[in-house]
């Protein structure tokens, strides 16, 4: 028997194939999206996994407020504060540090920019990190002050196929040898490196301060606990602990520092703070895409219902015959999940099929390694064949529960079964439409919901890629040194950019510690003489070249012209410049008021002597920065700004870097355009966009097929009733508005839902950003008018084909 009921639900697929295709097509999509953001968020939310112990490792991000000033977040903290934290509190089993480093490591003749990626670390950092050693073991690596450990990959680019045990490593005029080689860390890894120095060396490099001070930041500090639970047990004597070795420090400089503890888990997803390590994901993106693969998913659940209830509907005589010959209700409600599960698998397989032959695509779309997204797990054909369950008894419901109740009597006596409107049958036709337009208002609902989102997001984009900077960064070339140079470089880097100046194409060059597209790496408490309120603010050394080559307008005051650069003789004053956000910050009621006044900082008397006006340092999420520039030496500089102008510009590039292999051979030439910098920072943000254009469409296009296979059911239902009024005299426009007006009420009914569910995810959503778009009302109608104009043609497409069909061929057979 269940042999005889697949039978009869194949033939009944393939008795209107159309129907059958738009029914199991758009399933498939919805599926197939659904597989694809739930992969990539599973291996989003999946960081740090891997660890063993990573139910108790914790790091120690702080919080720093100043008098009157709003908190500052930093994912690192202080050197001292490890061993202090491992010595007060019995909950800490282990403590680590890893002070980030940059530079050029040589091993032979072979020297690479490993910028980011060497970190001294405490040797006891393998009790507390997972890592699988390939040689070496974590017994023996980083012992010994001068101990490196090296990934696999950075092994193979250093030594090759030989064993890279034992072999040197210079950095930083410091010989290591390598004790130990581990495999590359899995993508879902928060901390990334390639190389690990001991720390203990660098607190010897450091004449002991990268373990003892309570001022010096650029830390990042994990904890291993005893148990998970001690963390709010420790958490509730962080206060007290702060306010042992910071209490007079904040009371002098009148500011607090609040230290946090933050689960290695959240880290990549949930981490509010400053300074974060390279890579972090957007909790916010993550999330609004989980809430789009629902939605799609969503709407394509609510087409195949709609269809297959739309379908069931002119079955209910072959309902009333079997029960006539003898069908009991369990055998029609079998025949019927059966049929269900047949347009349901044939779905879910054929959405199995697009998501893995989408996958690639989609993997280079969102920047991941294929095989990071590849990876199922017993909850991935859990959660499937779960779903599958699901959309067999909500699409086989209907026929199976409801239309397997009536009596025979109630489908016979009406020539055109339920559907006629007869009787019982007829308030069964009338609630089975309720309940179809209820799930295509819901459906659409979800589609301008989605729309008004990438909408929304696209203008933000490109409101921020548009937004007048206050810095000009065009036909700007940018050059960075890796390589630390001192004093004894300074006439080397002096002939270097008068070369660069002698240059055909090069309008002007500047020298700084950073430049506008990223955050500024340093920063300083400062305080007016009148007052020891700490202000921290970043502090920008340049040289007198640097503000008119970035068209910096100044409020009030000068910039730099030869003043004496920034030096430890602290019996110097040091001439300043300060941007407006830092002017206020000290208190000053003008700009104007500002100029010649002092202020102390890094033990240094400084003078300003100018406010420029504020500009954007970086990405548009963020508001402006304090910031307090400084006269510097060139060899103190990394940074050199190249002003160009020419028709060809890889022969400029060319002669820019033959200057710089003469000057710098020990250091590699590193180059970029200003302009692609700072389009990189939004790097994130257009992935994002254009993930959220193709699942909006593809929710779009599904919706559209669930209309279209609908419309198409329910308007050959009226065909009949088409010709009659075309014959009565009705025109083909009057019946085109009359079959469409009903699918465009129910599109707008889901458009005044869908205004304030916009409203309120926009701005929320953009709360994020510093400067933003303003959520307007064309804002939220612009959805709701694409919606409806798609969901019209689609209907009246139907509509015409009806209104245009000759009204004897629909009225013979009455």
């Amino acid at each position: 028997m269940l042999t005889n009921f697949f039978k009869t639900g194949w033939r009944n697929l393939l008795k209107k194939k159309v129907f059958s295709a738009i029914h199991i097509l758009g399933l498939a999509i919805g599926i197939a999206v659904f597989l694809l953001i739930a992969n990539y968020l599973r291996f989003e939310y999946s960081y740090d996994d891997y660890q063993v112990n990573k139910d108790r490792i914790v790091r120690v991000p702080m919080i720093m407020t100043e008098k009157n000033g709003m908190p500052q977040t930093f994912a690192f903290t202080y050197p001292a504060l490890a061993p202090a934290m491992k010595h007060d509190f019995p909950e800490v089993k282990e403590a680590v540090r890893f002070r980030k480093r940059w530079g050029i490591v040589r091993h032979g003749d072979n020297k690479f920019n490993e910028s980011g990626n060497i970190y001294f670390t405490d040797p006891n950092v393998f009790k507390v990190f997972t890592c699988e050693f390939e040689k070496g073991s974590p017994a023996t690596a980083l012992t010994q002050l001068n101990d490196a450990v090296v990934t696999h990959s950075t092994a193979i680019k250093y030594f090759g196929d030989a064993n890279a045990v034992g072999k040197s490593l210079r950095f930083d005029n410091e010989d290591y040898i390598v004790k130990a080689v581990v495999k590359d860390l899995p993508a879902n890894s928060h901390l990334r490196f390639n190389i690990l120095l001991n720390f203990d060396k660098y607190i010897q490099i450091t004449n002991g301060r990268a373990n003892t001070s309570w001022g010096w930041t650029d830390f990042y500090t994990y904890l291993l606990l005893n148990k998970p639970s001690d963390i709010k047990t420790l958490e509730a004597k962080l206060p007290a602990f702060a306010e042992k070795y910071k209490s007079a420090d904040m009371k002098e400089a009148n500011y607090s520092v609040e230290f946090k503890l933050q689960p290695i888990r959240d880290i990549h997803t949930r981490s509010p703070y400053s300074y974060e390590l390279d890579g972090n994901g957007n909790l916010y993106y993550l999330k609004y895409l989980g809430i789009a693969a629902l939605m799609i998913l969503f709407i394509s659940l609510i087409n195949h219902v709609n269809l297959a209830t739309a379908h069931s509907l002119e079955r209910s005589r072959e309902i009333g015959v079997r029960k006539v010959v003898g069908a009991s209700r369990i055998q029609l409600v079998r025949q019927f999940l059966a049929e269900s599960f047949i347009g349901n698998i044939a779905g879910a397989l054929i959405g199995y099929i697009i998501f893995s032959l989408s996958l690639p695509a989609f993997a280079q779309l969102v920047g991941r390694d294929i095989t990071s997204l590849q990876q199922a797990n017993a909850l991935f054909w859990v959660s499937l064949l779960a779903f599958l369950l699901v959309s067999t008894l909500l699409s086989g419901f209907y026929p199976a529960f409801v239309l397997s109740s009536f009596q025979p009597i109630q489908t016979l006596k009406s020539s055109s079964g339920l559907s006629s409107g007869r009787g019982s049958g007829r308030g069964s036709g009338r609630g089975s439409h309720i309940f179809q337009k209820s799930l295509v208002v819901l459906q659409f609902t979800a589609a301008i919901v989605l729309t008004a989102g990438a909408i929304g997001f696209y203008r933000q984009l490109t409101f921020m890629s548009k937004r007048e900077l206050g810095v000009d960064i065009r036909q700007t070339l940018v050059l960075e040194q890796t390589v630390n140079q001192d004093s004894a470089a300074l006439m080397t880097i002096q002939s270097f950019l008068n070369d660069l100046r002698a240059l055909h194409g090069v309008k002007a060059v500047a020298a700084s510690t950073d430049v506008p597209g990223g955050e500024v790496g340093s920063s300083t408490g400062f305080h007016r003489q009148t007052s020891l309120d700490n202000k921290s603010c970043r502090t920008f050394g340049v040289d007198e070249h640097f503000f008119a080559q970035y068209g910096l307008k100044f409020a009030a005051g000068r910039g730099f012209d030869k003043d004496k650069p920034y030096s430890n003789d602290t019996t110097q004053v040091l001439n300043i410049v300060l941007n407006e956000t830092a002017s206020k910050v000290f208190g000053y009621a003008s700009p104007q008021a500002a100029i010649g006044q002092i202020i102390n900082g890094a033990g240094h008397d400084c003078r300003i002597i100018g406010v420029l006006y504020d500009y954007h340092q970086q990405s548009l999420q963020y508001s402006y920065d304090p910031i307090v520039f400084y006269p510097s030496q060139e060899a103190d500089m990394n940074w050199y700004s190249l002003k160009v102008e020419t028709g060809d510009m890889q022969q400029l590039v060319d002669q820019v870097r033959q200057l710089w292999l003469k000057r710098f051979p020990e250091s590699p030439f590193t180059y970029s355009f200003l302009d692609q910098r700072f389009a990189q920072q939004y790097q994130n943000d257009r992935l994002f966009s254009s993930v959220l254009w193709w699942f909006t469409l593809l929710s779009v296009l599904v919706a559209s097929l669930g209309l279209f296979g609908l419309s198409l059911y329910s308007i050959s239902k009226r065909t009949k009733e088409v010709g009659l009024r075309k014959v009565l005299g009705a025109s083909v426009p009057e019946l085109v508005g009359l079959l469409s007006r009903e699918y465009l009420k129910l599109v707008l009914i889901a458009g005044v839902i869908a205004m304030p569910v916009s409203w309120i995810i926009l701005n929320g959503w953009l709360s994020d950003y510093a400067f933003r778009i303003e959520v307007s009302p064309v804002l939220l109608l612009l959805p709701l008018l694409l919606i409806a104009g798609i969901a019209l043609v689609t209907v009246a497409i139907h509509s015409a084909r009806a209104a245009l069909r000759n009204p004897a061929l629909s009225l013979r057979t009455e």
